[in-house]
């Protein structure tokens, strides 16, 4: 019953995400991307500094502004101005399938820089992905698309903040991270404003309407998200996070008249199903690995 709850939080987590993703590429259309990512980072910074206040969460104690956790703050603020900025370029169904190539990034990152053991099985499952990736971006085809190199940054970004989530310390409250993470942004989104030269633009109600709707609905989902993951199994309730593939391919389709071509859904298929197997994988290697310490744990010592 718990992993039951948790998927259909993991689920709607999804699907909140979506519709901030959804907003924030129609916001782009008529609000610099700067402007954007700095109403959304300066609300959001301030609702998880309240939610760390209300908790009793240690917000400014020195161990908790340590060189280590403030890079990670870093990578995120790049993470959000490259993803914002492909959101407002390239077709949402198009960011959505390259962006679910991160946890591939993270299992490959893990393999080169913190020594965790990857076998053949899981390289190929990663090439396969990666395969995936260049089926939609196509480079040096007439179907390429420069802009989506964006999204790849934003998961080269991601993956290193993961892997740096690994080795940080686990004392430091996860409201007190998320509010790093976004008060990381405000000048990362100054200096985007800046550096495209671009008027910031005095929203109508409407625009600010629309503003609040993407702040609550990215807040939402990573609520649900925080709660899913610790309500249930991680083995039962990560495949759904690819939910949000589907949700993003269809408000594309009925929300901005998408039309991802055969390449696309090819490729989007690979990169999921090169997921899905690689997560498997990992899950079979760690029982494995359990019960290969259990057995020797219990065998007779002479």
């Amino acid at each position: 019953m718990h992993n039951l709850r948790a998927i259909l939080m993991i689920v709607a987590s999804m699907a909140f995400f979506t519709v901030e993703d959804m907003f924030i590429k129609h916001l782009s259309g008529f609000m610099p991307v700067g402007q954007v990512l700095l109403a959304i980072s300066v609300v959001s910074a301030g609702i998880f500094l309240t939610w760390a206040l209300l908790r009793g969460d240690p917000v400014f104690v020195p161990r908790n502004w340590r060189p280590v956790i403030l890079i990670r703050a870093l990578t995120e603020a790049v993470a959000s101005v490259a993803f914002v900025t492909a959101l407002s370029r390239v077709e949402i169904s198009t960011v959505a399938a390259v962006f679910q190539s991160m946890p591939l990034a993270v299992t490959l990152g893990a393999a080169l820089f913190l020594g965790e053991r990857v076998g053949w099985r899981r390289w190929s499952a990663i090439t396969l992905g990666f395969v995936g990736v260049l089926m939609i971006i196509r480079p040096g085809m007439s179907g390429f698309e420069p802009q989506a190199l964006w999204v790849l940054i934003a998961v080269v970004a991601i993956t290193t903040r993961d892997l740096m989530t690994r080795v940080m310390d686990a004392a430091v409250p996860s409201t007190v991270v998320s509010f790093q993470a976004f008060l990381a942004v405000i000048p990362a989104a100054l200096l985007n404003l800046w550096l495209s030269g671009a008027a910031p633009v005095a929203p109508d109600l409407s625009l600010a309407f629309q503003t609040l709707i993407a702040i609550l609905a990215g807040a939402a989902g990573y609520t649900l998200i925080v709660a899913g993951m610790r309500l249930g199994d991680a083995s039962a309730v990560t495949p759904f996070r690819y939910s949000r593939l589907v949700f993003t391919m269809i408000g594309g389709v009925l929300v901005f008249h998408e039309r991802p071509d055969l390449m696309t859904l090819a490729g989007s298929a690979l990169i999921i199903a090169s997921g899905l197997y690689t997560f498997l994988r990992e899950r079979k290697r760690a029982r494995l690995d359990r019960e290969a310490l259990a057995a020797d744990l219990e065998a007779p010592r002479l």
